[in-house]
């Protein structure tokens, strides 16, 4: 224990130093609800596909609590989606930061006024707009809006973030000492090891289940492994004192005697370099339902600067026949740490090589693969890993489908940046609407279309998952349905609704205009619904509305509406 106590009290210094240097000072912000302060979720946990980038504020299972502003600022950009962050508010601050807070209900009503007149003016409802800022200037506990659950939110809560405003990386707002009481250390559950000269993506995980002693933990022996070069990840999680959810941890460090070997931290990381998750977790473990393996080393093909200290050769701990003693050292934003200490020894025998069909496919890289029917162009930071690459076919030859059906193998490879695929039509390409055709990409239970451009008798489109993939041209226009009439009467708050549905499901824009000026009906699924205010005027008036598909199909109906 004398090597853990000397780091024990070294990494607490280092995360005081870490703390004490947010921008404007630890006691910056204060919290923005005015109830008492409580976590669903933190900072760096792991989701599909992304690193959470903030703090989800519960608000106790309850819409529109009040959402003060932590500092003095000014509102500086409004952004409205159907899925992601629904309704987000995002506020500059003097200290160079900026806070934003997502899936709320209602803003102030400047922020509406504004928002309401920025939608009309540029004739869209899904909108992210920059304020001027003197517009809505705000002061420290003043109210900004109300909470809610818009977008891609699995219930009532407040995402909250701070965000370099220069750059818009995300920090870690725990940084900052708001009001949350947490004396309670991470939970290590598994040490998981991987033979480094092999593909992560090829190779079965050997995982280690650890016993806990306080804030120690141990196997139950011996890790013996039957490698020479091993690549280590972790299964760890933290919670908040008194909270049962599981939450993600700050750090983890590796130490070989009294030396650092390898380390990551979450403190600070770029929407544009969220996806990386895919790459530091164990991504076929999870993909296959098991848990988040988090990796010590960085992939070989990685582009977040997470990990330390910075040293391309450092990528594995070497196994010897005799026993090497190990450490690791789980830490959260807190500084409540958790302990690892193992021995590692080389298992006789060999491990046996394993052989697999294809093409190799290399990180850092440009890789392509491609046959007279299919071709996939790979850029440079497309993987983070090798592995061997192939493509399965299956025929068919309904009317709509004009290729082939391809499937990537393996199919569950992650995949950081878009991809271009490219098929040619079974059928000659004179008979075929050029201006009509899409392909889709089928994995499970997920479905994308994607308009297909046409490329010398290829057609391309892009994608960012493995999965099955076909043409199809879409002759069918997409649907309308309303209980709207014409000759219907309508007043000031009544609501015009209409159904939409598409026979590829997917609807690419829906408008709507009285007497040719622009109205803004709001999506909800394929649901599109307007709530008649000033814009539709008094008297008798053409509605024209028109819906079209991916592929440029389009449905129109029009309506002789009166409004009383």
């Amino acid at each position: 224990m004398r090597v853990f106590i000397f780091f024990h009290v070294l990494c607490l210094f280092v995360v005081a130093i870490a703390v004490a240097q947010p921008p404007g000072g630890l006691n910056y912000f204060s919290y923005p609800l005015s109830i008492k302060p409580k976590l669903n979720a933190n900072f760096g946990e792991m989701r599909n596909n992304h690193f959470h980038m903030g703090l989800d504020l519960s608000t106790e299972g309850r819409e529109n609590l009040p959402i003060l502003a932590p500092a003095d600022g000014y509102l500086a950009r409004i952004k409205i989606e159907t899925g992601g962050f629904g309704r987000a508010l995002y506020v500059n601050h003097p200290n160079g930061t900026t806070t934003l807070y997502a899936h709320m209900n209602r803003f102030i009503p400047a922020a509406e006024q504004f928002l309401k007149a920025k939608q009309y003016e540029q004739q869209t409802w899904k909108i992210d707009v920059n304020l001027p800022p003197d517009l809505i200037p705000l002061k420290k506990g003043q109210l900004i809006g109300y909470s809610g659950n818009t977008g891609a939110s699995q219930g009532p809560h407040v995402h909250f973030e701070i965000r370099d405003t220069k750059t818009e990386n995300c920090l870690n707002p725990l940084l900052y000492r708001f009001p949350l009481h947490d004396v309670t250390p991470p939970d290590v559950y598994r040490l998981v090891f991987y033979d480094r000269d092999k593909s992560i993506y090829e190779q079965a995980p050997v995982a280690f289940s650890l016993v806990r002693q306080g804030n120690e933990f141990k196997p139950l022996g011996l890790v013996e492994l039957p490698f020479d070069r091993a690549f280590m990840a972790i299964q760890a999680t933290d919670r908040m004192t008194g909270i049962p959810n599981p939450n993600g941890f700050f750090s983890a460090s590796l130490f070989k005697d009294d030396g650092l070997i390898s380390s990551f931290e979450m403190d600070y990381i770029g929407y544009d370099k969220t996806r990386y998750l895919n790459g530091h977790i164990d991504y076929l473990t999870r993909v296959k339902g098991g848990a988040y393996y988090q990796m010590l080393f960085p992939p070989k093909g990685y582009g977040v600067d997470m990990y330390k200290p910075k040293d391309d050769n450092i990528d594995h701990i070497r196994i010897s026949s005799s026993q090497e003693p190990y450490s690791i050292k789980v830490t959260d934003a807190y500084g409540n740490s958790s302990y690892v200490e193992f021995k590692v020894v080389r298992k006789p025998g060999e491990r046996p090589a394993n052989v697999f069909p294809g093409m190799s496919m290399e990180p850092n890289i440009l890789n392509v693969y491609e046959d007279e029917h299919i071709q996939f162009v790979f850029k440079e930071d497309a993987f983070y890993d090798a592995f061997h690459f192939s493509v399965q076919s299956f025929y068919a030859n309904s009317a709509a489908e004009l290729s082939s059906v391809y499937q990537s193998l393996p199919a569950d490879i992650p995949v950081q940046s878009y991809f271009t695929t490219r098929l040619k039509p079974n059928r000659n390409n004179l008979l075929v609407n050029k201006d009509r055709v899409v392909m889709k990409r089928t994995y499970k239970a997920k479905t994308e279309i994607k308009k297909a451009v046409e490329e010398r008798g290829w057609y391309a489109a892009q994608f960012r998952d493995f999965g099955y993939f076909q043409l199809l041209e879409d002759l069918q226009p997409p649907t309308l349905s309303s209980a709207l009439q014409s000759g219907t009467t309508v007043r000031a708050g009544s609501r015009i609704v209409f159904d939409v549905s598409d026979n590829n499901k997917v609807i690419r824009d829906f408008k709507a205009s009285v007497d040719g000026q622009w109205l803004m009906f709001q999506p909800s699924g394929s649901r599109f619904a307007y709530t008649v205010d000033e814009h539709f005027p008094l008297g008798e008036h053409k509605l024209s509305v028109v819906v079209y598909d991916e592929a440029g199909n389009n449905a129109t109906r029009e309506y002789i509406i009166k409004r009383n």
